[in-house]
């Protein structure tokens, strides 16, 4: 993990650099109460997902779950 941006002490903003051999790609988890992730694979989804209401395509209701996706995201 990058940083840890808290929003209220119950909403949270991870950055997080994900990495294997070759490549490099860095993600953006919001958390919200701890119940609730969205995973957002740039910069440009988190924005809209703020401004423009858009859900992300990776929404996950447990951290397991999304510790799943994250193992398993290729990185390009």
């Amino acid at each position: 993990m990058l940083d840890t941006n808290y929003l209220r002490p119950n909403r949270t903003i991870e950055s997080i650099l994900l990495s294997n051999k070759k490549n490099k790609k860095l993600v953006f988890i919001y958390n919200y109460e701890g119940i609730h992730f969205r995973l957002f694979l740039s910069a440009d989804q988190m924005i809209d997902f703020f401004i423009k209401e858009i859900e992300p395509n990776f929404c996950f209701e447990n951290d397991n779950d999304l510790d799943c996706v994250l193992k398993k995201l290729k990185i390009a």
